[in-house]
């Protein structure tokens, strides 16, 4: 009997072809499922998160760890995206966090559109601290490109929401000069085809703490906060686009102490003529709205080219005690007083602080 028969079957039963299929079938299958094995891309996977607890704000930033990490991919917090996804290896990335209200957040991870791991409840945001706002008076001025229309008296920004800004005064436009700090000097730097319009601007502001504890002020611009300081920048949202107001001096936005002061200076006989009763200290470290020294009254018995004046001046109160413009307002110290067409500088030969009712310090 043949092995083969005319028909191509093995002992009558089996033919070759189909039987080298199977053979080859069977040899394929391993081969192409392990190779499925070796080259697949590997499932991705969270293991954790550090650190699982952060109070809400601005720029926060957490790091994943996890199995076979890739680029490309993104991390949500419930249904808030992740800003970044800055992977360092497979198995961690850092993970810029969106500002997100106190609560406990699901963090899930994304290949494409597609989820892929999710940790339940593994972020936690708590909320801060109450934080206290404070009204100022800023004094300084709005930047401008000539042609734009002035801001004027009473106007708020912004102007169809709660007001974080009301203009309580204006001045004549003067041509821009950008204040720049470099250290402790600032530098005016004239801005060519720009004015500025002198303005006091009334601010609303809040507590944040320094580095060291300290406390400063404040506003809460389009991007970030700004801090409320001489030389700071403020961006406004005006009724036709942004505007650009410059600090050059704060107070408190409530009425001043008044203190007295009886000053001796130095004067030649041109500024002589110009003095007189009620001229006000004009310097722009004092410029904001109730902050200006102002002259009570003269002694006319002057020798050796000086003169007395009395004056009022308001003050502030700091750790060293009462302060103007910045400066220790103290017997012995010196002090200066600005008007338009003159300056005169002198000493302090008597003080009297205000009245207890207004804050007076111990002594």
């Amino acid at each position: 009997m043949a092995i083969v028969d005319d028909r191509g079957r093995v002992a009558g039963r089996v033919n070759v072809i189909d039987a080298f299929a199977a053979v080859i079938l069977l040899l394929v299958i391993p081969i192409a499922y392990g190779s499925y094995l070796l080259f697949r891309t590997p499932p991705a996977k969270l293991t954790g998160i550090a650190p699982t607890t952060l109070y809400e704000g601005p720029n926060l930033k957490i790091g994943i760890g996890g199995r076979n990490l890739r680029p490309f991919m993104r991390v949500s917090f419930n249904d808030v995206q992740g800003k970044t996804f800055m992977i360092a290896s497979t198995t961690n990335a850092a993970i810029d966090v969106p500002e997100l209200a106190p609560g406990t957040y699901d963090v899930v991870l994304y290949d494409h559109m597609e989820e892929v791991d999710r940790l339940k409840k593994a972020l936690t945001i708590l909320p801060l601290a109450p934080q206290p706002t404070v009204d100022v008076i800023a004094n300084g001025a709005f930047l401008y490109v000539s042609g734009m229309d002035p801001v004027k008296a009473g106007q708020k920004f912004p102007a169809d929401g709660s007001p974080q800004a009301e203009v309580l005064e204006v001045g004549a436009p003067v041509p821009a000069g950008l204040r720049i700090r470099a250290g402790d000097v600032s530098l005016a730097v004239p801005l060519a085809d720009q004015v500025e319009i002198p303005a006091t601007v009334r601010l609303r502001c809040y507590a944040a703490s320094n580095a060291d504890g300290t406390l400063r002020c404040l506003f809460t611009g389009p991007t970030q906060p700004f801090p409320v300081a001489p030389d700071a920048n403020l961006t406004l949202q005006g009724p036709k686009g942004w505007v650009t107001f410059q600090i050059h001096e704060v107070h408190l936005a409530s009425t001043p102490p008044l203190a007295r002061g009886v000053v001796t200076f130095a004067v030649t006989g041109p500024i002589l003529a110009r003095m007189k009763p009620g001229d006000v200290d004009v310097n722009p470290r004092a410029n904001a709205q109730g902050h200006r020294a102002r002259i009570v009254s003269m002694d006319r018995g002057r020798t050796g080219g000086s003169v007395i004046a009395t004056l009022e001046v308001p003050v502030d109160q700091a750790p060293e005690g009462w302060t103007y413009k910045r400066e220790p307002f103290k017997i012995g110290m010196p002090f200066s007083f600005e008007t338009p067409s003159y300056v005169v500088h002198g000493t302090v030969l008597d003080m009297t602080p205000p009245p207890a009712s207004a804050g007076t310090q111990k002594p």
